[in-house]
């Protein structure tokens, strides 16, 4: 049976437009003005040691995985003011974090203090203000705002530590280069890390 030219054009653009919208809203990714995502599409382009980390950090449909194996994924470039932002998932018993040119850790777990704190080598904690992470098995949005030394951190739209200097809490001080790489930690307790929607402007 032979479908009408009109009815036709209209079957087709009934599939495609819901299609276009799919395909539009995968790739889109969001990415805010000014700035530049840090997983490319199939690779590690844009980490140091691409090769070498691929053994353990993988990147799969936009998501940015590592096994809990290997070493921390470094940025090939450097930074001094910045505003991060991604999106992580930890399983039960999950530990991630982000380091900052310098190595002061900003945490990342999912435990009653909460992420977004310096808690790692510390001298006293700078623990979050909130816990505001998620269950574990969910997404978590992280953004990271450092300018002159202080930094600013917001987990799911929430501030948990705001415009403190990056040494403080750290023995022995980690005040380091003014400008250096950014890390992702590798679990310390070698479970599965995930992170997606990696942006960075630089101020």
């Amino acid at each position: 049976m032979r479908i009408p030219r009109p009815q036709a054009m209209y079957l087709v653009r009934l599939i495609i437009l819901p299609l276009f919208l799919l395909v539009a809203s995968t790739f889109a990714g969001e990415v805010r003005e000014g700035f530049t995502a840090l997983i490319a599409a199939h690779d590690l382009t844009g980490w140091q040691d691409p090769a070498t980390a691929a053994e353990h950090w993988t990147v799969e449909n936009g998501e940015l995985i590592n096994d809990g194996q290997g070493t921390d994924l470094v940025t090939a470039k450097s930074y001094r003011n910045f505003e991060l932002r991604l999106e992580w998932k930890l399983p039960q018993r999950g530990d991630s974090g982000v380091y900052l040119p310098g190595g002061q850790q900003v945490q990342i777990w999912a435990k009653n203090t909460g992420s977004g704190g310096f808690i790692y080598n510390h001298k006293y904690t700078v623990s979050p203000t909130i816990a505001a992470d998620k269950p574990f098995g969910e997404w978590n949005t992280l953004r990271i705002k450092l300018v002159d030394s202080k930094v600013t951190v917001t987990v799911n739209d929430q501030v948990v530590m705001q415009d403190i200097p990056v040494e403080q809490g750290f023995d022995p001080p980690l005040r380091g280069p003014v400008e250096g790489p950014l890390r992702l930690q590798k679990s310390p307790h070698n479970v599965m890390t995930t992170f997606r929607n990696i942006f960075i402007r630089e101020l």
